[in-house]
């Protein structure tokens, strides 16, 4: 009797090539070459940036530690920087927590050079970078900030020996995602396709973020007190 055996691999994944590929048959109709895999590209990039824009993927967080110099009052966070999700400040080894405020508000502060230990920090995400505001001014010179910050996905310029920047979970999402990008350009495409092929990516792209959570429970408890 003869046993199958598994690959015994975890290393499944489509190159940009292979999901312009899967796209394509799933859509059927006339297959036009030249322009097409540019087109494509195209497309998934705006589909990544659309992911974006629904919440957070979790991929896309990460730490980092900055330095900051006495009286710093603002901090360029780059342009590959989307958002900021919490920042700790560590002075003398303890971790403390900044208080996320608008814009408006920081705006509105009387005295933005105040000096002692930052408990506030405000946000500014202009069209190429964001830049952290912190109040109050830090008033030494060894005290870091531990940022958590959402970055950008990177893009996708080419086809061959190049994956999109996520988890490959996400993988039937954007095959489906660029099949209904594509079905909308290219010629004898019905709108029956169409609509069922942006179905099929919506329900796809809803399990993927749905599974892209955090599992840690939270626990909220009301402050009991009496007056």
């Amino acid at each position: 009797m003869t046993t199958n055996s598994t690959s015994g691999t975890y290393n499944f994944n489509l190159e940009i090539g292979d999901v312009i590929q899967e796209a394509t048959e799933m859509i059927g109709g006339e297959i036009t070459l030249g322009e097409e895999p540019r087109s494509a590209r195209r497309s998934i990039n705006l589909i990544l940036n659309d992911w974006q824009n629904r919440g957070v993927c979790l991929w896309t967080t990460n730490t980092t530690i900055v330095s900051i110099a006495a009286s710093t009052t603002a901090i360029n966070l780059g342009n590959n920087i989307s958002d900021v999700m919490q920042v700790v400040i560590n002075r003398d080894n303890t971790d403390l927590n900044l208080t996320r405020i608008s814009y408006e508000q920081y705006l509105i502060l009387p005295n933005k050079g105040q000096t002692g230990r930052p408990s506030q920090y405000a946000i500014k995400r202009f069209a190429d970078n964001v830049e952290l505001y912190m109040w109050a001014l830090s008033d030494n010179n060894t005290s870091k900030l531990k940022i958590e910050k959402i970055d950008y996905m990177q893009d996708v310029t080419k086809s061959a020996v190049q994956n999109a920047d996520m988890p490959r979970r996400f993988l039937p999402s954007l095959t489906t995602g660029l099949a209904y990008y594509m079905s909308l350009k290219r010629p004898g495409i019905t709108e029956a396709r169409a609509t069922f092929l942006k179905k099929e990516y919506e329900e796809r792209l809803a399990f993927a973020m749905t599974e892209d959570k955090e599992r840690a429970s939270l626990y909220i408890t009301p402050r009991m007190s009496s007056i």
